[in-house]
């Protein structure tokens, strides 16, 4: 009840909102398709990578398993108890962000780090990736998570406690699209790429979610969904991760999907038995 009361609160955007959201994203496709276009920013990779490599491999391989959309979709099942427009945002950011992935990936098909320079050169983490560099996939999929979360909560009027949000959320995505710098799997380009690009298509995400607010208010689609998202935890599970020490990051998300089950089907439970 509480996740569909607030998504009553939905709000449609005007085109400036729209367009002020999308702006700085799209200038900031538009330099990293001419920084692509350069010779590869070997420099400043080696300098990010080895700079990061100063913190636990474990840390970046955690935040780089989180942009996985499959782990990061289970990980934010958590928000159908609280901001169920939210998590139907991300969900409708999906094929928009996959589209744009393999759109960018099979047309330029560049290489990676690992294919131009030797292993020694920078530190790797993780499988040794060879092509479709350009964009980053997982900088795509944590800023289309952020994009959409934040373009479903946020209303016209500004206040101290959406900023703090913003900040929050982005410097979460950021951090998750630098991770594949320090994991040795893709070039400063390829990160600035997939930002932008996931950024645009978390928003397509957050305007269908505001245009058809019916779809995050029915309780139906919330349940259908938490089933779905623990049923997708499981799989999760049962299969190794590329990064074996970023396995806590999915046992934490298949927790929350439990947690979200059950509170979707507990209240409904105890209604049904009658008690009070």
């Amino acid at each position: 009840m509480v996740a569909q009361a607030k998504s009553a609160q939905v709000r449609h955007w005007s085109g400036r909102q729209w367009l002020a959201w999308s702006a700085v994203p799209v200038l900031g496709l538009l330099l990293a398709l001419w920084l692509h276009g350069q010779p590869p920013q070997r420099d400043l990779f080696v300098a990010l990578n080895l700079r990061a490599a100063s913190l636990p491999d474990s840390l970046w391989s955690c935040l780089t398993v989180l942009g996985e959309t499959d782990t990061l979709l289970v990980l934010m099942s958590v928000l159908l108890l609280w901001r169920a427009q939210a998590l139907m945002a991300v969900v409708a950011a999906v094929p928009v962000g996959g589209l744009f992935s393999m759109a960018l990936k099979n047309a330029f098909d560049a290489p990676r780090p690992a294919a131009l320079m030797d292993a020694a050169q920078f530190h790797l983490i993780g499988p040794l990736l060879s092509n479709h560099s350009f964009p980053s996939g997982h900088s795509i999929t944590a800023f289309a998570a952020a994009s959409a979360v934040l373009a479903s909560v946020v209303t016209a009027r500004a206040t101290t406690r959406s900023a703090v949000w913003v900040v929050l959320i982005v410097g979460a995505a950021s951090a998750v699209a630098f991770s594949r710098v320090a994991v040795g799997a893709h070039w400063p380009a390829d990160v600035l790429a997939g930002a932008c690009g996931g950024w645009l298509a978390g928003l397509s995400g957050a305007w269908v979610t505001r245009r058809y607010p019916a779809l995050c208010q029915s309780v139906r689609n919330q349940r259908v969904l938490g089933a779905l998202l623990f049923g997708l935890a499981l799989w999760l599970l049962l299969h190794p991760v590329d990064y074996p020490q970023g396995a806590p990051t999915v046992w934490v998300a298949a927790a929350g999907a439990t947690l979200t089950l059950l509170g979707q089907w507990i209240p409904k439970m105890i209604n049904g038995l009658g008690i009070h």
